[in-house]
């Protein structure tokens, strides 16, 4: 294959060649200097920060503790609930057994479950304050016996 023969030195093609060259690169830079001097484009900037308060988890507030007391108390209530049941319809001795386990078991996977969470979260806050309260009270109770 022949290959394309360069133009010869100071030749008119050359020269065309060389001109053209040249006028492309000052296109270029007038555009650079174009650029330049225009004012930056404007950065993206982040999304605003979401002001409203995050979800409250009902696994990580709270005391654990108390919480396990409001759901074996829920779950007590449960079996108490299904024992009066299992009662009034004169079940026999063993049904009365299952339905009281069962009431106990359901209700306890019940509260695991996420709007009773809720609910357990607020008893076992609540049982806090009442546990607070009566503190304060029977200490104050205390110091008056003390008067007399």
């Amino acid at each position: 294959m022949p290959e394309a023969r360069k133009p010869g030195f100071a030749s008119q093609d050359w020269i065309l060649e060389q001109q053209m060259r040249a006028e492309l690169e000052a296109e270029a830079w007038k555009r650079l200097r174009h650029e330049m001097a225009a004012p930056p484009a404007p950065v993206a900037l982040p999304p605003p920060a979401n002001d409203a308060p995050a979800p409250t988890n009902y696994h990580r507030t709270g005391s654990t503790f108390l919480k396990a007391i409001v759901r074996f108390a829920l779950a007590a209530l449960g079996a108490y609930l299904a024992w009066i049941a299992a009662v009034d319809s004169q079940l026999g001795e063993v049904e009365v057994w299952f339905a009281v386990s069962a009431g106990f078991l359901v209700t306890l996977s019940l509260s695991l479950l996420s709007p009773f969470r809720g609910l357990v979260y607020f008893l076992a806050e609540t049982a806090r304050w009442v546990i607070v309260v009566a503190a304060v009270l029977g200490g104050l109770w205390f110091l008056l016996q003390g008067q007399g």
